[in-house]
């Protein structure tokens, strides 16, 4: 939802990123890659959507096993931890990998290249404030 709601705002992000990158003669191929419209904006927020639906995968019992001296053992899924991601003129790529780590309950550490600077802030920036705002709503649930 905040994706949709900031459109307007990453998009302007994006194009001082294009800019750069033709100033840079950067390869075509490089900036469509770089490059977030509408519709690639749109897809994004589908693909956060997608990974909201999905199934928590934090806490599944995988197989459990019983020692001979009674011992029940269950292997558990849990999250690894910290994720570090490094990716170069894929802005989407920060988004996607927000939203896979923070489905597995696992913090990440996100590392964009230099090409995207201003898209991969812009996005970052929308995915914490929405992270703040959901914190929020449980946290005056609670």
């Amino acid at each position: 939802t905040a994706l949709r709601a900031n459109r307007a705002r990453v998009i302007d992000a994006n194009q001082d990123d294009m800019a750069r990158g033709r100033a840079a003669a950067l390869s075509d191929a490089v900036l469509d890659r770089l490059r977030l419209d509408g519709a690639r904006l749109d897809a994004l927020a589908q693909a956060v959507t997608t990974v909201a639906a999905l199934p928590d995968p934090v806490g599944v019992t995988l197989r459990t096993t019983t020692r001979p001296n009674g011992l029940r053992i269950d292997a558990v899924t849990v999250p690894l931890g910290v994720i570090g991601v490094i990716f170069e003129a894929r802005p989407n790529v920060a988004v996607d990998a927000a939203a896979l780590c923070l489905k597995a309950g696992n913090a990440c550490i996100l590392r964009g290249g230099s090409d995207a600077w201003a898209s991969v802030a812009g996005l970052i920036a929308i995915v914490q404030e929405a992270l703040r705002a959901v914190v929020g709503r449980v946290l005056g649930e609670v």
